[in-house]
């Protein structure tokens, strides 16, 4: 099947890790999932948290993507449980040591899978000015790139809805943006995810304009819940529109989960993606052709 935007879904991005079709597939053998992806016509998958499986499924996974010609979307750069760890907002040798340690490892990991985008996600230090955490945020990160750029990676940072994921360096956009501006280095740019965004920030398709120069991923979920598109708030037509409109050919990534279990919500899930792919390269067309 062909699509207009370059869609990529999960093979699980939080406990407990199962992959987004998991009941079409039939397993949650993440090599099953990506032969899925390929005969769904998607360009890509995302393993999000691959750095944490081991070297083996990592080599598995990796090889069974270039098979299949897909793209790996982006790994986490870390471990779950290290998701609130604050070296990234501490201006200290040790904190230095302990981000070098993690983006070797995340490197690593990035190589054996083929990914060439890390998800960065920092925590805050509720003792001391957010402001002032997250100026040594671009310090961090300008050392952080130097580092990833000779392997060709990209640093990208999300914000994050701070009811679920409290406590991080970057809830809002605005931030991001500010941070990614600061840093000034092609390898540290953004990820647009939907349902953070939506309940952080609201204003949807302003977010996205604003920030789209310096967008490397988007990801979509429905606000509340990170379930799949039509379930919640999220303008999911208006930011795909943009994104043909405008050329994206970045990943879409798939990042949601299921208001209902099994293949029939899995089915429609499908269906209704394709309605939405269809509707928004439809529309971009048609402009196209009145200009």
């Amino acid at each position: 099947m062909n699509w207009a935007l370059r869609y990529a879904p999960h093979l699980g991005y939080r406990p407990p890790f199962e992959p987004l079709f998991s009941a079409l597939v039939g397993s949650n053998d993440p090599v099953n999932h990506v032969a899925f992806a390929a005969d769904q016509g998607f360009a890509g998958v995302l393993y999000a948290a691959g750095r944490a499986r081991s070297a083996e499924e990592q080599e598995r996974v990796g090889r069974a993507i270039a098979q299949r010609n897909l793209q790996a979307g982006c790994l986490l750069y870390t471990t779950f449980d290290q998701l609130r760890n604050v070296s990234w907002a501490t201006d200290s040798d040790d904190a230095r040591r302990w981000i070098a340690n993690e983006m070797a490892q995340a490197s690593t990991a990035a190589r054996r899978v083929g990914a060439r985008q890390l998800a960065v996600l920092g925590g805050s230090d509720p003792r001391r000015p957010i402001a002032e955490q997250q100026q040594v945020f671009v310090q961090n990160l300008r050392y952080a790139a130097d580092l990833v750029e000779r392997d060709g990676l990209v640093l990208c940072l999300e914000t994050l809805n701070h009811q679920s994921v409290p406590g991080m360096l970057l809830h809002h956009m605005p931030d991001a943006l500010a941070v990614v501006r600061a840093v000034d280095n092609p390898a540290v740019r953004l990820i647009f995810d939907t349902a953070h965004v939506q309940s952080m920030d609201g204003d949807l398709l302003r977010q996205l304009d604003t920030a789209w120069d310096h967008i490397e991923i988007v990801q979509l979920a429905d606000s509340p819940g990170r379930l799949e598109p039509g379930t919640g708030q999220v303008d999911f037509m208006g930011v795909l529109k943009v994104l043909a409109r405008r050329g994206y050919r970045g990943l879409v990534e798939l990042e949601h989960g299921w208001t209902h279990f099994g293949v029939n919500s899995e089915k429609r899930g499908l269906e209704n993606l394709r309605c939405l792919d269809e509707a928004s390269v439809s529309e971009s067309q048609l402009k196209g052709t009145s200009r």
